[in-house]
């Protein structure tokens, strides 16, 4: 795994899925919340870059774990970077109002998601991306309630 695993974002992104899984396992309310944040801030972060500097996405190409994820990095990703981002950023969108809303089927998406960036190696300061798909785990088990309803309703 290339990339700089001792960077203060690394160590910051780390240190933050731990505490949203250790949150999440004390309050279910609270970890939707925030892991709904995550995906919808994320979203618009991407939606951002992918409009006004889609150049920042080259590096994920430098610091993937697999040469698989490499060779798609460069040679399909990349290519049409905007159209990709856009469309992973409705992908956001969808899973984070549906984490918000605590459907199963959102948290699902959002650990298949997750798990799926984890070769990204340092791009997607692993391992936090599986720390924070066992906290969408934890959720999900957790979920016991009336399906549609906001948080803590």
């Amino acid at each position: 795994m290339r990339g700089n695993l001792f960077s203060y974002t690394y160590l910051l992104s780390n240190a933050g899925a731990v505490l949203i899984l250790l949150i999440s396992i004390w309050s279910k309310r609270a970890g939707h919340i925030i892991i709904a944040l995550m995906f919808l801030v994320a979203a618009v972060v991407n939606a951002v870059q992918a409009i006004y500097t889609p150049h920042k996405y080259d590096i994920y190409e430098l610091v993937a774990a697999l040469p698989v994820y490499e060779y798609l990095i460069s040679n399909v990703f990349l290519i049409h970077i905007t159209l990709y981002i856009l469309l992973m950023m409705v992908f956001q969108l969808v899973v984070g109002i549906g984490v918000l809303y605590q459907k199963k089927a959102a948290l699902l998406a959002a650990i298949v998601y997750l798990l799926a960036l984890a070769p990204l190696g340092a791009g997607s300061s692993f391992p936090s991306t599986v720390i924070l798909a066992v906290a969408c785990l934890i959720l999900m088990k957790k979920n016991h309630h009336q399906p549609g309803t906001l948080p803590g309703r």
